[in-house]
């Protein structure tokens, strides 16, 4: 039986709970043609369990078992194995909505490359956060230029001409043709922990896909559970944004070239990111390192080539105002004074 849908759920440390409300609903859906890939990457015994019992119940379910190599690894792995003409990839703790099947069914002969749906973001009680249809995520549909995609990413929580940048660095919510991602060589970049999806997104909008967009929810997006990166200190973290910045840089550079403002969205973007880090890395408190130590790879960081470019570069007018001040400070490359705003002790 060919393959209509293959969808590909990294797994790791996910609740047990959420785990399997989101397999039930998977399981839920109708058409034989589906095929449901769980890859573990390096999963505790428990969730493997669960893996391993819809297996049993279920033969459209899939288990792949590999030593622990992180989420892009795992997707990249669910690719290769996929056998679908769709690939849609779910996040372990969300829910594809109850409809996704009558949604999705009028699109899947259509000629498109790259399908959008809408989605809501929901909490674990229930109750829905926000909405996003079409005319949240794309007024001008009919209007779509790969351009533009690739500067709404870039513009990450903001909008760019009314486009949702975050929504369109996300792996969830689209369906991607597999022949579009195998014959263009897309793969999600390994070591790379931050913003992954987002380069993933990028270098697939720089192959000028066709695209078409849902207007119906098609994925429920949960907001409530523990985001480790964010939340907890690691010594990988600031690796994995040099990495990302090269590797966007090199994507990018015909691109960059080719208007002003594609370099000035990239710079601002580059400017943010080097915010977030700050919080994540440089000044977070559960970095152990002494004032001196920070305050040097802050410094270090400014002057590699690639960053120091796009900083400089980085225009803060349209940022919220706490950001435009530590813009201009990270500019100045005024560690102390970012220290003290971010309620660091000097040591």
């Amino acid at each position: 039986m060919q393959k209509k849908i293959s969808f590909i759920l990294p797994i790791y440390g996910t609740d047990l709970t959420l785990f399997e409300s989101c397999l039930e609903r998977l399981a839920s859906l109708a058409d034989l043609a589906y095929e449901f890939l769980l890859v573990s990457d390096g999963a505790a015994a428990d969730l493997v369990a669960i893996c391993q019992r819809f297996v049993i119940q279920d033969e459209r379910f899939r288990l792949i078992e590999q030593e622990n190599q992180g989420v892009s690894v795992a997707r990249n792995t669910g690719i290769t194995n996929a056998k679908g003409t769709w690939i849609a990839f779910v996040d372990p703790d969300d829910l594809v909505s109850a409809n996704f099947e009558t949604s999705v069914k009028p699109f899947l002969s259509s000629e498109a490359d790259i399908i959008f749906g809408g989605f809501t973001r929901f909490y674990g009680d229930g109750i829905n956060e926000a909405t996003f249809r079409r005319a949240e995520l794309f007024p001008q549909s009919d209007h779509l230029k790969n351009d533009d995609l690739i500067r709404a990413t870039l513009s990450d929580g903001n909008y760019y001409h009314e486009i949702y940048g975050y929504y369109l660095g996300t792996p969830w919510a689209k369906l991607f043709r597999r022949t579009f991602i195998l014959n263009n060589h897309l793969a999600y970049p390994v070591g790379i922990i931050k913003r992954e999806d987002a380069l993933f997104s990028i270098e697939a909008f720089l192959k000028d896909p066709n695209v078409c967009v849902i207007d119906d929810i098609i994925y429920h997006y949960r907001i409530d559970h523990v985001n480790s990166i964010s939340n907890n200190y690691s010594t990988k973290v600031k690796a994995s944004f040099y990495q990302l910045f090269e590797k966007l840089s090199f994507d990018l550079q015909n691109w960059v070239q080719a208007n002003p403002e594609n370099r000035q969205i990239f710079a601002t973007y580059c400017l943010r990111l080097s915010i977030e880090l700050l919080f994540v890395d440089f000044c977070n408190p559960n970095n152990q390192a002494t004032y001196q130590t920070r305050k040097a790879a802050f410094t270090i960081y400014l002057e590699h080539p690639v960053i120091d470019s796009l900083i400089k570069s980085a225009n803060l007018t349209n940022m919220p105002i706490k950001q435009k001040i530590i813009g201009f400070l990270i500019k100045q490359k005024q560690f102390k004074l970012l220290d003290c705003l971010l309620n660091r002790k000097k040591g």
